[in-house]
C-alpha cells in the first residue's frame, strides 16, 4: 500500500511544490495545504487544501480524515502545526516543544546560554511598560527582532534607548504572537554569513549543504548570493560542527532538514544566530543537490514516512562536488519588470534560471527592500574558485533586472 504525506506551506513555493511533485514521483498519495488566499491548484496533488498554516486543530482534522502517514510544515507558519499532528497521530517528527524552541528567538537564545555556547544577552517582552528598565543592563547597540517571524522581517539595530519604543511597536507588528526579542549587537562582516542545511537523523548529521551567503550593502538583511562549497579550515570546521550539533540536539531535535545561519565570532567562538526547523526557501534544496548530488527533498520526503532506504544509500553515495553560485536576482528600483539581463560572457556556465512567481515580464516589482521573493534565481556551475569569485565579486555588473521604460 502507497504512503500519503500530507505538506503544509504559508505560500505556493519551491519547497512545497518541489516536495509534493517528489512524493509523487515516489508513488505515495498527496496533500497539500496552501493559504486561505491561494489556488486550490498544486501540480501533483491529489488533495489540497487552503487552510491557515497555524490553525493547527482544522489541520489536525485533515491529518486525520486523509489518515495521512506522514507529515511536513515546509514553512515556519508550518512548521509548529506539523510537530503537533506528528505528536498527535504518532508520525515521524520532532516534539512540538523542540520546534518551539528552535522558533522562538528568546527561548533559542536561553538553550545557547544553558548549554555553554555562544550567546549575547537579552531580554523579551511582549509589551512597552517597563521596557526600558528591563533593557538597563544590555551593551548599545542592540538588535531588536521579532519573536516569531522570518526573513528578516521587522528588525532593527538601534544605537540607545531613544530609538527603543519605535523600534520594538515595528518588531511587534511582524511577529505572530506579538513578542520581541532585544539582544545586544555582535560586531561582524553582516555582509557574509555562514548557512547550512543539514539534515538530521538520530544523533547523525548530514553535513551536504554548508555554503557562505552574502548580502547587498543596500539591504544587509536579504540574502542574494549563495556560494558553494564552504572555505572552512579543519579548526574552523569542528567548531562549527561541534555548535551545531550540541544546539540541535538539546533541543530535543531527533530528525529532519535545518536550516542554520551564523557566523564565526572575533574570538573564534561559533555564533548561531538561528535553526529553523524546515528547509531554507529560495531552492536552497535544489542547489545542494546541484553542488553534491544529494538530494534533500527526497530524503524530507522519505524519512517524513517513516522510509530510511534513501538515508542508508547515502552512507555509500559518492558526492560529486563543484563550484556553484547561486544568485537571487532582485531589482533595485521598483516597475515594471522586463526581462533578467544574463551577461554573455557567463552564460555557458548557467545551469538553470527558476522564474518565481510574480516575476512575469511585465509585472510590477517591488525593490529588493520591499519584496521578500527575487524575480528568480540564477545558478551558475564553474570549474575553479577564481573563476567562481570574479563572477561572485562581478554579479551585480552581469546579472541584474532590466524595468521597462
Amino acid at each position: 500500500m502507497s504512503k500519503k504525506i500530507m505538506v503544509m506551506s504559508a505560500s505556493i513555493d519551491g519547497r512545497l511544490l518541489t516536495a509534493v511533485k517528489t512524493a509523487k514521483e515516489l508513488g505515495m498519495e498527496t496533500v497539500a495545504i496552501v493559504r486561505l488566499e491561494d489556488e486550490l491548484s498544486v501540480p501533483n496533488a491529489d488533495h489540497c487544501y487552503a487552510v491557515d498554516g497555524e490553525d493547527t486543530e482544522q489541520l489536525l482534522e485533515i491529518a486525520k480524515r486523509e489518515k495521512i502517514d506522514g507529515v511536513l510544515g515546509v514553512f515556519d507558519k508550518t512548521a509548529l502545526s506539523a510537530a503537533i499532528i506528528a505528536d498527535e497521530m504518532g508520525l515521524v517528527g520532532n516534539s512540538p516543544e523542540c520546534v518551539r524552541t528552535l522558533m522562538e528567538k528568546g527561548r533559542f537564545r536561553n538553550l545557547q546560554k544553558n548549554i555553554g555556547l555562544f550567546s549575547p544577552a537579552h531580554i523579551e517582552s511582549d509589551q512597552t511598560e517597563g521596557l526600558k528598565e528591563k533593557c538597563a543592563g544590555l551593551t548599545y547597540p542592540v538588535i531588536v527582532k521579532p519573536v516569531l517571524c522570518s526573513s528578516s522581517f521587522g528588525q532593527t539595530r538601534i544605537e540607545d534607548e531613544r530609538e527603543l519604543i519605535p523600534a520594538f511597536r515595528n518588531a511587534a507588528e511582524y511577529s505572530r504572537n506579538g513578542a520581541v526579542c532585544i539582544e545586544e549587537f555582535v560586531e561582524h562582516d553582516s555582509l557574509q554569513i555562514l548557512e547550512a542545511e543539514v539534515f538530521l537523523v538520530g544523533d547523525e548529521i548530514l553535513w551536504d549543504g554548508v555554503y557562505w551567503c552574502y548580502r547587498f550593502p543596500e539591504a544587509p538583511l536579504r540574502p542574494v548570493l549563495c556560494v558553494f562549497p564552504d572555505t572552512l579550515d579543519s579548526r574552523q570546521e569542528m567548531v562549527f560542527k561541534a555548535a551545531v550539533k550540541k544546539a540541535l540536539l538539546a533541543s530535543g531535535a531527533r530528525i529532519g532538514e535545518f536550516d542554520i545561519e551564523g557566523f564565526f565570532t572575533e574570538e573564534g567562538e561559533f555564533f548561531i544566530i538561528e535553526i529553523n526547523p524546515r528547509p531554507a526557501g529560495y531552492y536552497a534544496q535544489q542547489d545542494v543537490q546541484l553542488f553534491c548530488g544529494v538530494d534533500y527533498t527526497k530524503l524530507l520526503v522519505t524519512t517524513a514516512v517513516g522510509d530510511l532506504s534513501y538515508y542508508e544509500e547515502l552512507k555509500h553515495f559518492q558526492r560529486q562536488r563543484q563550484y556553484l553560485l547561486s544568485y537571487a536576482v532582485f531589482s533595485f528600483r521598483p516597475g515594471v519588470f522586463d526581462h533578467v539581463y544574463i551577461d554573455p560572457a557567463i552564460k555557458e556556465a548557467l545551469l538553470v534560471f527558476r522564474a518565481f512567481p510574480g516575476g512575469e515580464s511585465g509585472a510590477y516589482i517591488e525593490d529588493i527592500h520591499a519584496d521578500n521573493r527575487p524575480v528568480g534565481m540564477a545558478v551558475f556551475g564553474f570549474s575553479s574558485e577564481e573563476e567562481m569569485n570574479r563572477v561572485r565579486d562581478h554579479i551585480r555588473e552581469l546579472v541584474y533586472v532590466v524595468l521597462r521604460k
